[in-house]
């Protein structure tokens, strides 16, 4: 959390490799990751804009969140199926995404992130590695993702992320400007300030 402006976003993007540190080392799980780019990192990512493609439906914005290798196997397949049911998206498959509220394109964009983090990445870190967990999204960034969500809907969503980061063993690194959200979560909270 902290205050518009101070730096929160930009954060993000630099965990996920959109910007280079100008100094220092990005490490996750004790390695360093700032020179992979950002398709090669362990990292799905929910953007502050949503970053989907509004002439695209719903489910084609979902799935080119995925490794073009893995797109349409029956695993993803399923995934996203129960990624929108649980959503309360379901039925709203082929709807174009300029059709939808601005929640809706919310609880997609969320979607997206999360189906990506579940999904094994063909671009892996640790190259020698036969853990499959090792290929996997381990560390989603979510830049305020409940903001054009109702209080309800909101409730629903912050359960389902606490959910998968229980049960996937995913860390989740979230931005937002309500600390509840954090609590709710179970997590810590963390404060950006300028510096002095």
């Amino acid at each position: 959390e902290g205050p518009s402006g101070i730096g929160k976003s930009t954060l993000l993007h630099l965990i996920a490799g959109f910007l280079t540190p100008l100094d220092g080392d990005i490490l996750w799980q004790g390695q360093s990751i700032c020179h992979l780019p950002p398709a090669a990192r362990p990292i799905s990512m929910l953007f502050q804009n949503d970053n989907l493609l509004p002439h695209l439906d719903v489910w084609t914005n979902i799935a080119i969140g995925l490794d073009a290798n893995s797109r349409n196997k029956a695993d993803d397949i399923m995934l996203i199926s129960q990624s929108l049911d649980d959503l309360g998206m379901a039925g709203m498959e082929r709807r174009r995404i300029n059709t939808l509220s601005g929640g809706q394109q919310q609880r997609v964009a969320l979607a997206r992130a999360l189906v990506r983090a579940r999904i094994p990445q063909t671009a892996q870190i640790h190259a020698t590695s036969s853990d499959p967990d090792s290929m996997r999204r381990s560390l989603v960034l979510l830049d305020e993702p409940f903001n054009a969500l109702d209080p309800d809907t909101k409730a629903d969503c912050l359960a389902l992320v606490k959910d998968m980061v229980v049960s996937d063993g995913i860390t989740a690194v979230m931005v937002t400007h309500d600390p509840a959200d954090a609590k709710n979560l179970g997590a810590e909270v963390f404060s950006l300030k300028p510096n002095s």
